[in-house]
């Protein structure tokens, strides 16, 4: 069950936030009919409006171009034949340029958010209410602008600061080392206050487990094994508390009844509705093959199709490959049986986020997630073999994984601290394929262009980065054509 106080964000909210990133001179007349930040952050509900807000511009991220970065730039998919704009393409031959319209929309939505979360870490310490309520609300802002720099440092690398609601138009990059302290501090400070538990009316809010996790996976992103390990650990140990585990099959993962439960930490939230609040990926990936199991008058884009040597790579016993790809379905109404790759079927579909019961098109009842505890294990899992070599704890924590997957998926042993290496990262590739990380994983482990090499692919050194927006060169002028990302 989702939450509509979550959820369903008005317009006044949405209005008060984005104005009250604008410049002061902005808001010097205060006509009677506009409600500004100075008549607005007055009481709870307005703090909580102004954070269901910055929630709210999540949405816009993870509604699609997300995924152009985290998975069209990897080997798991390809744009599909039905594909026709040029962005994803350029995206997934490692062609693009700062011209590319998804990378300034990556750009510009994290920095929405960003903006957002600066004006309620501003405005809210000064409105009256109860103490322990706004260190939460401050706390979950301090949690969504550290996901947004953390999403903006991995994509492009050092970028503007932008630390308070008000700020100068014009600002120099960050180093990338800044912009990750920013992160961290925000996250130790988000973990320090955040609940354990959300009550129910906030159900998909941050939490306590969720900066934890959220701050492993920093760390590992930046090397730092030690802190990365012992904050998954930390996680692990507070599982029961936080209420995590791992569902017993791949399967449950997806089921949208189980959205906000056990295993899912941290999801963008989405809910079908006349609201029109649902998700699109479950057209956005079908092929038009499959079109026959969605509800009557629903068809699919078929992009973002899967690459046949991804789906061949599991192995038969993994149940991950059929919760994740659509190889095979029955038409309800003739009985016919689609089975890849013969002629009648000679697409495959990402199938984890397939809603049985859509509102309309592109509005379905599926989250998109973004930390799962199935992520805490193989985060603890990678950096104890960084520190270590293969222990019995690394090989408990992956291994865990593995079986999850399978009955016949058999536990891994004897392999080298190199072997164990790869290992974790294939495992994340099956477990977490279509969850757009795939790219990030392959850029933080070094193996961008050996993988994507090896896949047929053209990367370049200067794809360890994608370019900083040409828009963004051309109307801030604190960065110059000279600042931009190496190759570009």
């Amino acid at each position: 069950m989702k939450s509509n106080n979550f959820l369903i964000v008005t317009a006044l909210s949405i209005l008060i936030t984005s104005f009250s990133s604008c410049s002061n001179d902005f808001l010097e007349e205060n006509p009677e009919s506009f409600i500004a930040p100075t008549n607005f952050y007055k009481t709870e509900a307005d703090a909580n409006a102004a954070l269901v807000a910055v929630y709210n511009g999540l949405r816009a991220i993870y509604s699609q171009d997300i995924t152009f970065v985290g998975d069209t730039a990897g080997e798991q998919t390809w744009p599909g034949v039905s594909n026709s704009n040029v962005d994803r393409s350029n995206i997934d031959a490692f062609q693009f340029d700062p011209s590319n319209a998804i990378l300034l929309g990556n750009w510009n939505n994290n920095y929405v958010i960003i903006n957002r979360a600066n004006a309620v870490l501003d405005r809210v310490p000064a409105i009256e209410m109860p103490a322990a309520t706004k260190d939460i609300i401050i706390a979950e802002a301090r949690f969504l602008r550290a996901f947004s720099y953390f999403n903006l440092v991995r994509t492009f690398g050092g970028v503007p600061l932008r630390l308070a609601e008000v700020t100068p138009l014009h600002l120099e990059r960050s180093s990338a080392d800044a912009v990750y302290a920013v992160i961290i501090d925000d996250l130790k400070q988000a973990e320090a206050k955040l609940p354990a538990v959300q009550p129910a009316a906030n159900v998909g809010r941050a939490t306590k487990g969720a900066a934890s996790t959220m701050l492993a996976y920093v760390y590992l992103t930046k090397k730092d094994w030690t802190n990365a390990a012992a904050k998954a650990q930390e996680v692990i140990s507070n599982a029961g508390a936080y209420g995590y585990g791992l569902y017993a099959t791949p399967a449950d993962v997806w089921k949208i009844a189980n959205e906000n439960k056990l295993e899912h930490i941290f999801s963008i939230q989405f809910q079908s509705g006349p609201e029109a609040l649902g998700s699109a990926y479950a057209q956005f990936y079908l092929s038009r093959t499959a079109n026959v199991i969605q509800a009557s008058g629903i068809s699919g884009f078929g992009q973002n199709m899967v690459e046949d040597k991804f789906w061949r790579s599991f192995s038969a016993a993994d149940t991950r490959r059929d919760a994740s790809i659509l190889s095979r379905f029955v038409d309800p109404k003739t009985q016919k049986v689609y089975q890849y790759p013969s002629t009648d079927l000679t697409e495959l579909s990402i199938f984890k986020y397939f809603d049985t019961a859509p509102y309309a098109r592109s509005n379905n009842n599926n989250n998109y997630p973004i930390l799962r505890y199935a992520d805490v294990l193989l985060m603890k899992a990678e950096a104890l073999n960084e520190l270590n070599g293969p222990t019995t704890e690394a090989y408990g924590a992956i291994n865990a994984i593995r079986k999850r997957a399978g009955a016949g998926m058999t536990d891994l042993s004897g392999l080298t601290q190199v072997q164990f290496r790869a290992a974790v990262l294939q495992e994340r590739s099956w477990e977490f394929c279509f969850e757009s990380k795939r790219y990030f994983d392959l850029i933080r482990t070094e193996q961008l262009v050996p993988i994507m090499t090896a896949a047929g692919k053209n990367p370049q050194p200067k794809n360890l980065l994608f370019p900083i927006p040409q828009k963004e060169i051309d109307t801030n002028n604190k960065i110059n054509p000279e600042d931009q990302n190496p190759g570009y």
